[in-house]
């Protein structure tokens, strides 16, 4: 009898399973609820948040600081004094602001996530109402 070199038909379609097994598993892993692909855009999303908020806090410190160096005689925190520092604190972050009842509502917007904060009077920020 020859012997014959070569890859048996059994060897092949065993060969090609696993790669398929391994190619399932790989797409899954990037893909879905729980997938790398979701993870970052959610997480994109949070840091894109966390900025937005973060120059709005820097304002009101910055407005608080004026204040205490006797720049200004009272806190300023109304929405022309908050559209005018914002591109001073971060100009990545575009800000729109509505002036209502003792508090402004600032709207910021960076890489496509919005979010909207109010600014009391007395400079505390929190998220807008029905938000």
């Amino acid at each position: 009898m020859k012997e014959q070199k070569g890859i048996t038909l059994i060897a092949l379609v065993i060969t090609i399973i696993v790669l398929l097994i391994l190619a399932g598993v790989s797409i899954a892993m990037l893909t879905g609820d729980n997938g790398i692909l979701t993870k970052a855009t959610s997480a994109g999303d949070k840091s894109a948040e966390a900025e937005i908020r973060e120059s709005v806090k820097l304002v009101v410190a910055e407005i608080v600081l004026n204040q205490k160096a006797g720049e200004t005689t009272d806190n300023k925190f109304d929405k022309k004094t908050i559209e005018d520092l914002m591109p001073k604190i971060n100009d990545n972050v575009k800000v729109t602001c509505e002036d209502g009842s003792g508090k402004v509502t600032v709207t910021g917007t960076l890489n496509g996530k919005t979010l909207k904060l109010e600014v009391t009077d007395k400079g505390v920020i929190s998220d807008a109402a029905g938000e």
